[in-house]
C-alpha cells in the first residue's frame, strides 16, 4: 500500500470506530459478546493454554489487518475506475 492508501485507511478505519453510525449499536453488541466469551475461555483454561490461544489471537489479528488493507485497497481502485469510466463515458 502507498503512502497515500496507507494514510487514507488509517483515517477511515480511525473514524470508523469515533463516528457516530447506524451499525454502531450492533458492533457494541458484537464487542460485547466476544469479551464475554473470552472471559468465559480463560476461565476454563490453564494460564499455559492461554498463552496459546493470545498468541494465536495475534496471528489472527495480523492476517485479519492484511485482508482489511487489501480489501480497502481494491475497494478504492475500483472506485477510481468507476470514477473514471463514468468521466469519459
Amino acid at each position: 500500500m502507498d503512502s497515500y492508501l496507507k494514510c487514507l485507511y488509517d483515517h477511515v478505519m480511525e473514524c470508523l470506530l469515533r463516528c457516530p453510525r447506524p451499525d454502531m449499536a450492533e458492533y457494541g453488541l458484537r464487542a460485547a459478546e466476544q469479551g464475554r466469551a473470552w472471559e468465559d475461555l480463560k476461565q476454563a483454561l490453564s494460564p499455559e493454554q492461554i498463552q496459546l490461544v493470545e498468541a494465536y489471537q495475534a496471528a489472527q489479528s495480523r492476517v485479519f489487518a492484511l485482508e482489511d488493507e487489501w480489501l480497502f485497497q481494491e475497494a478504492v481502485a475500483l472506485g477510481k475506475w468507476m470514477a473514471l469510466k463514468n468521466l469519459y463515458s
